[in-house]
């Protein structure tokens, strides 16, 4: 497998992990009904189901810097940055679905603009 395929893959694992792991980190939020942080919060995050998928969140998210590292040792910064931060696709898309937040059209074409930036920077060899 070649360098730029092998770094592509671990740039996509990347995105996926961060994305699920910001995915199921907004989702404990979203259940504790805070107005600050305070020993009431702190509890509400130490309740055994939120505190294993807030875990798992931050390990996804640990996950996905490791796949980062790997990729950064396979592909050129200036290729890899932008094409990971088309994971903004990945983010609307999985609020959509799994967190139930309204996507509107402005914020389809937003990201379409940003997947046409990302585009125009891939390779052309």
């Amino acid at each position: 497998m070649s360098r730029f395929v092998l770094g592509n893959l671990f740039l996509l694992l990347s995105m996926g992990a961060a994305a699920g792991g910001h995915m199921l980190v907004k989702k404990v939020m979203d259940e504790v009904k805070s107005t600050g942080v305070g020993m009431e919060t702190i509890r509400q995050l130490l309740a055994p189901e939120r505190l294993l998928r807030g875990g798992t969140g931050g390990a996804l998210i640990v996950v996905a810097f490791l796949f980062w590292m790997a990729a950064l040792t396979k592909l050129d910064l200036s290729y890899a940055y932008p094409v990971a931060c088309s994971s903004v696709l990945l983010v609307v898309l999985f609020s959509a679905l799994f967190l139930g937040e309204p996507v509107t059209a402005r914020t389809w074409l937003a990201a379409a603009l940003i997947v046409t930036g990302v585009v125009l920077l891939a390779p052309t060899k």
